[in-house]
Parts: structure tokens; sequence; C-alpha cells
């Protein structure tokens, strides 16, 4: 953190106190609330107790809902700062809180952090429980914006997991949802994910295809880090499944700039990963290592479990490739440990292939038959699940389009409505104003008429005056 940076932080604390002062009841614990989060940066113990003082006085004056709120704000803390268990039992107190308050919605989101904790834990089973406990609710309150949040991260578990054919099926709900909603920047997003699908599939001009359309969104709302990731999805293409590295570097590089602008760590990383790989084709061996060993590092620092298998799985192959078969063994056998440890299946494949290749090369023709009935029925299963959504697909396709159409006939009709709706509005005026000079003009020939009267009769009443 700059000087420059905690120096403001400082002053935004020093704020919140001298408000804090002149406070009582819910504004004090929104305060308190507020104080606890701007700790967050600075001090992560101080950041807790101010968030206990709120618990405790929220708790006093009987607000179980701010209360609530200030337990989930607690717990996103400690998420942050990778206190995992703690994250939890500050959750777990906040959905207590929210019952109690009989707040559903507030309590549906916490859910759905819960989830994101067990997934970064590694618990893609308790992970998805507390996402469906979440959507359940959200979807019974029709709350579509919160439900297709926790969607989405269903859908990303459900990539993570290897489960491409339920992935597939919820970013496509999830593009209606949020084409219906006009929400383009969600839509892109949504997008680039079904892009990664296709590219699981090996359906490589399809996913470019996507990542193109994704791209150009994020340009227009200037959505630099979703921009990374389309840069880094197309290079891992071109690098992978064209062979072009050298636009694949052009990609790597594209995006390697804006994450390390942006301060993103674990997405450094990985690129740092798949520029290694490059290197080890280009049979920079010295430089492919000392980035895999960087990226690695990274990863395990900030426990990010997709990018340490990551990086397992492809020092396996790096060392595969210059004949260290016993090394590459090892790295594999971690990946797939890893992955069996977090429920992962999405190097199931590609490591029995791996593994298949090093039994072959060290002439281990039993441990090779062995994987390649284990490969066979794993890349079977992987082409069986695409051909099934082909068609479905298609059916897709059609939907979105019939879809599109329906929303720019719709909107072209609202704006029939606008220009009717001001044509009436002029006629109205029109009329108004005619009325209003017709009942002027009624009202002031009653009124002269009035006046005459009044003026013969006065003229009447002095002719019959006493001299």
């Amino acid at each position: 953190m700059s000087a420059n940076y905690a120096n403001d932080h400082l002053r935004v604390i020093d704020s919140l106190y001298q408000l804090l002062d002149r406070q009582q009841g819910d504004q004090r614990i929104e305060t308190m609330i507020n104080l606890s989060e701007a700790y967050r940066l600075i001090s992560y113990d101080k950041s807790l107790k101010t968030g206990q003082d709120a618990v405790s006085y929220a708790e006093a004056e009987g607000f179980q809902r701010l209360k609530g709120k200030v337990l989930k704000s607690m717990g996103i803390s400690a998420f942050q700062s990778d206190d995992y268990e703690l994250a939890l039992e500050y959750y777990d107190q906040a959905i207590v809180a929210y019952e109690k308050a009989n707040d559903q919605a507030s309590k549906s989101a916490v859910l759905n952090n819960i989830g994101l904790v067990y997934k970064k834990m590694g618990d893609s089973d308790k992970a998805l429980d507390y996402y469906q406990q979440a959507y359940a609710i959200q979807f019974e309150m029709n709350d579509t914006k919160a439900y297709a949040s926790t969607s989405n991260n269903m859908a990303s578990l459900y990539y993570q997991r290897g489960e491409l054919d339920k992935a597939f099926d919820t970013y496509y709900q999830l593009q209606l949802i949020f084409l219906s909603m006009q929400d383009s920047l969600h839509y892109a997003q949504v997008t680039h994910n079904k892009a990664n699908v296709y590219w699981q599939w090996d359906q490589n001009e399809k996913a470019l295809q996507l990542l193109d359309e994704a791209g150009s969104i994020y340009l227009t709302f200037n959505a630099t880090l979703d921009l990374s990731r389309v840069y880094y999805t197309q290079g891992l293409i071109y690098a992978y499944d064209f062979g072009d590295y050298d636009r694949a570097l052009e990609k790597f590089n594209l995006t390697l700039d804006l994450r390390e602008k942006l301060g993103n760590p674990y997405g450094t990383a990985n690129v740092m990963i798949n520029v290694a790989n490059i290197w080890m084709e280009q049979e920079r061996y010295e430089d492919a290592f000392a980035f895999y060993k960087r990226g690695l590092s990274i990863h395990e620092s900030i426990g990010h479990t997709d990018g340490i298998l990551m990086a397992y799985y492809y020092m396996g192959l790096a060392n595969q490739k210059i004949g260290k078969y016993s090394e590459s063994n090892y790295w594999l056998e971690k990946c797939q440990a890893k992955s069996i440890a977090v429920n992962s299946r999405l190097y199931e494949d590609v490591i029995l292939e791996a593994r298949m290749r090093n039994a072959a090369a060290t002439g281990n023709y039993e441990g090779f038959l062995v994987y390649f009935d284990q490969f066979v029925i794993a890349r079977d299963s992987l082409s069986n699940a695409y051909k099934t959504l082909q068609s479905v697909d298609a059916q897709n396709r059609n939907q979105l389009k019939e879809m599109e159409a329906k929303i720019d006939q719709l909107n072209e009709t609202n704006k029939q409505y606008r220009k009717s709706l001001t044509n009436y509005q002029n006629s109205f005026y029109a009329l108004l104003g005619l009325l209003f000079l017709v009942l002027a003009y009624s009202i002031l020939k009653v009124l002269l008429l009035a006046l005459k009267r009044t003026k013969a009769k006065a003229t009447k009443k002095e002719e019959n005056l006493p001299i």
C-alpha cells in the first residue's frame, strides 16, 4: 500500500470517528460498519474489533437485521484476509440474525458468500449446496439480479468440476436473462464464459468468435480486467490449439501489461506459466522453468487452487518434453492428488494422457494400458456430452435470435408509444390552452355584464337619493 493511499484511508477513518461521536441508533451502527471496512486494508485486527463493537451495540439495541449486516461485513473481511474458518463463523452468525429479522434476501446473500468460501477452500460439493440454497430463496422472491449472480457462481463451479454440459446450459440461460435485462456487460461476461466451454470442447473457431463479441463489449465499457481475460484466453487458443506462438505471445503481452497495472496477482501468475510454455516450445528451458516457479509461487502464496493445478500440470509436461519422466510423473501426481482433493475433473483426461506418454517412453507397457483405458473412458464421456448438446445449442441459438428480435421489436414499439404520447401531450396542451382562452373570455364577458348591471343599479339609486 502506498503512503498516499494509507494517508487517505486514515483521513477517512478520522472523519468516521468524528461522525460516530454525534450518532445513536441505526445510524451509529452503519457508521461502525463503514469504520470496520475502512480498517480492512490498514489493520485486520482493528477491523474485526470495530465490527465486534458494532455487533454488541446492535444486540443491545435490538437491531437484528443490522447485526446480521455487521457480521456479514466481518465475514467478508475475514474472507479477504484468507481466514476462511473465521469467515464461516461470522457468516453462520449473520444467518441466525437475519432469520430472527425475517430478512430472506440478506440471508440468501450470505448463503452465496458461504458458497464462495467453500469454493476457495476446494470443497466444491459444499459450495454447490450453499449456492443452491441461495438460488432457491432468490428465485422464490423473483430477485432476478440476485439469482442470476448465484447462477453464474454455480456455472463457474460446474466448469471447474469438468461438468461442461451443466456449465454450458447455465451460461445459456444467463445469456437470455441478461439480454432481457439489457445488461450488456454481464451478457458479455457470460458470453466469454460460454466461449471457454466451447474451447474445452475443441470448438476453437466458435470460441474465438464469442471472445471477439465479448471483447468488443468490454472495450465499450472500458472493462480492463475482463478485457485482459479475453486476451488471455485468445492467447491460450493460439498457443495450444493453433500453435501460433507469435500471435499467442502478442495476446499474452497485452494481458500481462493490463494485469500488472491492475495489481492482479493470480492473473499475472497464469500468464507467466503460459509464457513459460511457449518458451519451452522455443527451447528456452532456463527461462521457462524460472517463470513456472514464479507463477507457482504466486498461486501458492494466495492459495489459488486452479492456478496451482495449472502450474503442477504444465511443469509435468515441461519435464516430459526434456525427457525427465520421473520428475514429470512427480508433478502430474501432485496435480492429480490436488484435483481429487478439491473434486476437480478439469485436468482428468489430460493428466491420463501425459501419464500414458511417460509410461510409453519408459517402457512401462502395463501402466500404459491402464492409463490408456482410463483416458479413452474420459475422452468418450467428454465427446458424448458435446454431441448431445450440439442439437440443444442449435435450438438455443435460434431462441436467442428470437429473443433479440422480440427485444428489438419491443424497443421499436416503445419508441412509437413515446412518440404517440408526445403527440397526445402536445394536443392535450393545445386543447387545454384553447379551453383556457374560451373560459377566460366567458369569465370576462360575465364580469363586464355584471359590472354594467352594477353601474345601472347605482344610477337608479342615485336618482332616488334625497336632495
